[in-house]
């Protein structure tokens, strides 16, 4: 497990993973860029923004993951006929 130092938006924090440091360090990167970018747009607290950030980032991994789900199969009954997906 390493311990990595990383900032985002201005406040340092120590974690423990199991990634390689540098990744973790681009992954705060981008955490950074997003939460700045949004308050520059609006003003809001970092808070604020780092909440919007986690938002935006959920936003895009959940449509991802949706992306990837097979489409449900169609069912047919016993006479042929189309029935509806569960």
């Amino acid at each position: 497990m390493n311990s990595v130092s990383i900032d985002i938006a201005g406040t340092s924090y120590k974690i423990r993973t199991d990634d390689e440091p540098d990744y973790v360090r681009g992954l705060a990167g981008l955490v950074t860029a997003k939460i700045l970018e949004i308050k520059r747009d609006t003003g809001a607290s970092v808070v604020d923004c780092a909440s919007m950030a986690a938002l935006d980032f959920a936003d895009r991994w959940m449509k991802e993951t949706q992306k990837k789900k097979p489409a449900p199969r169609k069912r047919t009954n016993p006479e042929g006929e189309s029935a509806p997906a569960l």
